[in-house]
């Protein structure tokens, strides 16, 4: 185990005590959110894919913490990626580093700490509950990047006691803040100008994770995207779930993550790269918590018949996803279907896909409650030879779930489409978002 002294030491350089440390450009839409949680006892989770900025956001929230006449020595900031840590990841260590800080700084009134990347230490909730349940004046904020941090890791033992946040990379109005835009972005979106519609074309093809973003070559914009699909794989997938076949379990990935706004199965997998069902059901889950892979199911009434149909994958990023294809241009309508599913993911939506018997379709269904109430095709060029497709699809979904309006998001235009007594609104990207 380590001396307190030299935890102390390791510490100095991750934490606010005696120092500025630079902490990036604001991203507002969560700092604000977690600092109001700081007056909150329940324990504020944030979780989401490595490298989408969470331990960034957290030291903002810090800041913002200190700067509102909090001592700053009644921070503490744990990094378990620390590399000096890494051979005393266990649950003694979380307490040791905690009683090596009091013994340290013996701070006066409410204590702010940050368990980054708590996933390395098993058992970690068994700490966090003992100061919880012992009413001590302590917020705790914890990152990790697995989903399961949510649910099945937590057990019992922290029912009641979460409040939970999901962090994604950025979405195309902080993309333009990273770009230095300004002012109203609703309205600067909205007039999708030439210089927007670039930079539009940019965000899809290296999607939006915050140091991808700030890289200027693009050679070292696919270096870094192809850096950080090997580490979650290796990381938050391999070494997690202790995989033996890493090669398969690679195959299993790149064969998802390309078929990415397509219908796909375990059985499917296992036709394309060899494996059993199981297994490609259980890389299937472990993909989903690692952030790598979203699925949305086909929607029926009836659970059975929704199980039956394969589901739709679609990747966290469209940088990632474009990193490993090499296909943006080819593959660009089903990139763009998958940017529109991270507006809907990120709003919070219920998603599902759709087809009738005749088998038209709907790329998206919005749930709520028990009701649909929203029905959105996506096409980026939609022209004489789509439209009637596209069309059919939507007035299916009309009538056979009641609606009386749908969409069609696409790239270049607006307009819209009297059906008898129902409307199809076309929307650009750019109405779309903004």
């Amino acid at each position: 185990m380590i001396e307190r002294s030299k935890i102390i030491e390791i510490l100095q350089y991750w934490n606010f005590w005696n120092r500025k440390i630079y902490t990036g450009i604001p991203r507002p839409t969560y700092t604000n959110e977690l600092f109001r949680q700081r007056k909150l006892k329940e324990i504020s989770i944030l979780t989401g894919i490595r490298h989408s900025g969470k331990s960034t956001i957290i030291l903002q929230v810090f800041e913002e913490i200190i700067k509102s006449g909090v001592n700053p020595l009644n921070t503490l900031y744990i990094n378990f990626e620390e590399p000096a840590f890494a051979a005393n990841l266990v649950l003694d260590f979380l307490s040791e580093i905690y009683d090596a800080y009091l013994e340290q700084f013996n701070p006066k009134g409410k204590v702010y700490i940050v368990l980054d990347e708590i996933q390395y230490i098993s058992s970690w909730e068994k700490f966090v509950r003992s100061i919880y349940d012992r009413n001590e004046n302590v917020k705790f904020y914890i990152t990790g990047s697995s989903s399961k941090l949510l649910s099945k890791e937590y057990g019992t033992s922290l029912t009641g006691r979460i409040y939970t946040n999901e962090i994604f990379p950025l979405d195309f109005r902080e993309f333009l803040q990273f770009k230095n835009f300004g002012g109203n972005l609703s309205k600067v979106i909205g007039t999708g100008t030439p210089d927007i519609r670039n930079l539009f074309l940019e965000y899809m093809k290296y999607g939006g994770f915050p140091r991808v973003v700030l890289v200027e070559d693009d050679f070292d914009k696919s270096a870094l995207l192809k850096e950080y699909y090997s580490s979650i794989i290796e990381k938050d997938i391999a070494q997690r779930h202790s995989i033996k076949d890493i090669r398969k379990l690679k195959e299993f990935c790149l064969d998802v993550i390309t078929n990415i706004s397509t219908t796909y199965s375990g059985y499917k997998s296992v036709k394309n790269i060899d494996i059993s069902q199981p297994t490609a059901n259980s890389f299937i889950q472990f993909l989903e918590e690692a952030y790598l892979i979203n699925k949305i199911d086909y929607f029926s009434y009836s659970f059975s018949k929704m199980k039956a149909n394969p589901f739709k994958a679609y990747s966290i990023d469209t940088g990632l996803y474009n990193s490993v294809s090499f296909k943006f241009s080819e593959n660009i309508g089903r990139v763009f279907e998958n940017l529109i599913f991270l507006v809907l993911r990120r709003n919070k939506k219920e998603i599902f896909y759709w087809k009738d018997d005749k088998g038209k379709e709907v790329d998206f269904l919005i749930k709520e409650g028990n009701k649909i109430i929203e029905a959105i095709n996506v096409c980026w060029n939609l022209d004489e030879n789509n439209k009637k497709r596209e069309v059919s699809g939507l007035i299916s979904a009309m009538q056979e779930f009641n609606l009386n309006e749908a969409a069609i998001v696409t790239w270049d235009h607006s307009s819209k489409l009297n059906v008898g007594d129902k409307m199809i609104f076309i929307k650009n990207i750019f109405e779309f978002i903004k």
